[in-house]
């Protein structure tokens, strides 16, 4: 995944990368966090899926941070 986002800045000349979490899945904002992401926001109820409805976690890392952990 470290390689994609640097691929990202890098390569396609992106300014920020963002990733949209369900709140549920820990794993994916535990690495979204070792990856030196910051959670945004947190939309409460957000979308119904198989009947119930689930939180929606945004993250991000803009260039400037992404190259300033190197």
């Amino acid at each position: 995944m470290g390689a994609l986002i640097d691929t990202a800045f890098t390569v396609y000349g992106l300014r920020r990368v963002t990733a949209r979490i369900d709140a549920e899945n820990q794993r994916s904002w535990a690495l979204a966090e070792r990856l030196g992401m910051r959670r945004e926001a947190h939309f409460v109820e957000n979308a119904k899926f198989k009947g119930r409805w689930s939180d929606l976690l945004v993250c991000a890392v803009l260039a400037r941070e992404w190259r300033a952990r190197a």
